[in-house]
């Protein structure tokens, strides 16, 4: 029987959890996701393939589980907003500063991996989808704030924004200067509701 170097069995397993997402983070940002395979992770983390079996079904779940351990703060923080900035474009505009920061910030390697991931199972670019909208759904109260009796769908402006911090964020990671795109995605934001 393996030596459990915890206080607890339930202990002992959120250490490796925690191992075994950051591992499996990092060499998803290194390799990309299907250049990783279940054998380098376990390697990285020091547990026998087989092992990691314990913790998750497949590669597929420890990827949901790092993106899933990157989103449940930020959602937290987006939320937050609401009280931070009263007036709803200050706070669109802190969004999308918030959205573009965690986008090309090290520890987001889905969005690079997105292409090679949606050639996955369906089901898993579907749960992948459903994590990548909860900052959608956080902020669309604030689009519906802003338009207020306006005959306007939601849903689109909704989307459109959220297109914007993507094809921002984009051109961030291929070099470009992430104030300057900032302030012109805030100019095109702003666009979006005069």
């Amino acid at each position: 029987m393996p030596r459990i170097d915890a206080s607890s069995v339930a202990e002992h397993v959120r250490i490796q959890t925690g191992r075994i997402l950051d591992a499996a983070a990092a060499l998803f940002r290194e390799r990309g996701y299907r250049n990783t395979d279940l054998e380098d992770i376990a390697a990285a983390v020091g547990l026998a393939r087989n092992s990691l079996y314990r913790y998750y079904p497949g590669k597929d779940r420890i990827l949901l589980a790092c993106v899933r351990r990157e989103m449940v703060p930020f959602v937290a923080e987006l939320t937050a907003l609401t009280a931070r900035y009263p007036d709803p474009m200050e706070r669109l505009g802190a969004w999308l500063d918030a959205q573009v920061d965690l986008a090309t910030g090290p520890a987001h390697a889905t969005l690079e991996m997105m292409a090679e991931v949606r050639q996955a199972g369906p089901e898993l670019v579907r749960e992948l989808g459903d994590l990548h909208e909860l900052p959608n759904a956080v902020i669309e109260a604030t689009v519906k704030e802003l338009l207020r009796g306006s005959r306007r769908d939601v849903r689109t402006v909704v989307a459109l924004v959220a297109g914007l911090v993507e094809s921002t964020a984009r051109h961030v990671l291929r070099g470009g200067n992430k104030a300057a795109a900032k302030r012109e995605a805030r100019r095109a934001l702003a666009g979006l509701f005069s």
